[in-house]
């Protein structure tokens, strides 16, 4: 299976370009509250995403203030990958094991929730998944729950499908094939 190095600096400066910022634990508390609005599903802590983020140096992003949009990305290990495939990940305080901490390889990500309240706020989130995707993490498979049927139609937008097995209403998207010249 590939890995992939992350650019953190990059990755902040290309969220930044669609009006994210790395969440503070007050952002991450109105980030999730509205993701449990949309959603109306339970979402993982503020302590839960802050100790993610503090070990991956990735997890929380918000839009807006006051907070509009959130996204939750969890960068995995290859024993991540393979727990989220055989349905052993816990998305809510998942092992450490399963985690690629900052500067150790990814092999995938997880996303734990991508929303936004406005229409600004969601063309934002839309905006960002599809470029730090392609530009950050091609090489590597990506998953995502579809909670709602508008996030499933958004997944299935940016090319995700449903996956049968492991996490329940568990859609992703395999790697993506790499260009030459970005390779080069």
């Amino acid at each position: 299976m590939t890995e992939v190095l992350i650019d953190y600096a990059g990755l902040a400066r290309r969220a930044a370009e669609f009006g994210f910022r790395r969440a503070t634990f007050d952002d991450l508390q109105s980030g999730l509250a509205l993701a449990e609005h949309l959603t109306e599903q339970v979402m993982a802590t503020p302590e839960s995403i802050r100790w993610i983020d503090g070990l991956t140096g990735m997890a929380g992003w918000v839009t807006g203030d006051p907070v509009e949009g959130v996204f939750i990305t969890v960068p995995l290990s290859l024993a991540g990958v393979a727990a989220v495939r055989d349905g052993s990940f816990v998305p809510s305080w998942p092992g450490l094991a399963h985690l690629a901490c900052e500067g150790e390889p990814c092999g995938g990500v997880y996303i734990g929730v991508y929303a936004g309240v406005t229409r600004d706020a969601r063309r934002a989130v839309m905006m960002a998944a599809g470029v730090t995707r392609l530009e950050f993490f091609a090489p590597v498979p990506c998953f995502a729950r579809g909670a709602t049927d508008a996030g499933k139609r958004s997944m299935a937008s940016l090319g995700f499908s449903p996956i049968e097995g492991g996490l329940p209403d568990l859609w992703g998207q395999e790697a993506l094939p790499v260009s030459q010249e970005k390779a080069a």
